[in-house]
């Protein structure tokens, strides 16, 4: 019995669709939250709508990358799987390098290998182990961590929000510096992104068009996608 058939069982499909309706429930449930507390903060309802028109239309462009991820994972572990997994749990970046490494402790070169069914498996429990730590600590650990930012930040509004901005921009900062150290088409990627964004922040100044908010991200990440895709295309050697 070829481990395809196991991946694409009726059990996989039952087990892995189990998570998709809690998920559900939690996105509806904290929207939900989101739009009461909006408007006992006095926040107008076009206001609260307009937030979540910008979150929906910045997470199209962002989700081709995850259906990309898919096709490549669905001819290796099947689709029930790798449909759950990059719809609801990991980052398309976390699930294709731990599916890899997975192989790779297997003897084979990636996640493009052929695999058999103890790598497959191996590939399954990496994959789901991999990520438990970070639900361990939002479980279990939320509440002391906002404690901790509370007790750091005392009673000041002013110093509350300048930490919460300064550790976002740590962490994009993180990631950014990623890139910048590889070179070749990652850093393309990233200053031709940036681009994008200040070109767009420009327009929406020079036009007074506030709509143009909303597609800021999308455009930044579809032209530093077109720059790298052409950077390749006439580079190859850049990469």
């Amino acid at each position: 019995m070829s481990y395809l058939e196991i991946a694409n069982s009726p059990g996989m499909w039952i087990a892995s669709m189990i998570v998709i309706p809690v998920v559900l429930f939690q996105v509806l449930r904290i929207v939900s939250i989101a739009f009461a507390r909006g408007q006992e903060t006095g926040l107008e309802r076009t206001r609260l709508w307009s937030a979540f028109r910008t979150g929906f239309l910045s997470s199209i462009v962002p989700s081709v990358a995850i259906l990309m991820g898919l096709l490549l994972l669905v001819p290796r572990l099947g689709l029930p799987f790798s449909w759950m997994r990059l719809s609801v749990i990991g980052s398309v970046a976390y699930e294709l390098i731990a599916a890899g490494n997975a192989a790779t402790a297997r003897g084979l070169e990636g996640i493009t290998s052929e695999l058999d069914a103890v790598t497959f498996t191996n590939v399954v429990w990496t994959m789901s182990l991999g990520i438990l730590f970070y639900f361990v600590v939002v479980a279990f650990f939320t509440p002391k961590i906002r404690r901790l930012r509370e007790k750091l930040g005392g009673t000041d509004d002013r110093w509350l929000k300048i930490m919460t901005s300064a550790t976002f921009f740590g962490a994009v900062a993180y990631l950014a510096a990623q890139p910048i150290a590889r070179g070749g088409l990652s850093l393309v990627g990233l200053g031709f992104g940036f681009a994008g964004m200040a070109l767009m922040g420009a327009l929406v100044k020079l036009t007074r068009q506030r709509w143009l908010q909303e597609w800021a991200l999308s455009v930044s990440i579809i032209i530093g996608m077109i720059a790298v895709g052409l950077s390749y295309h006439w580079y190859p050697g850049v990469g």
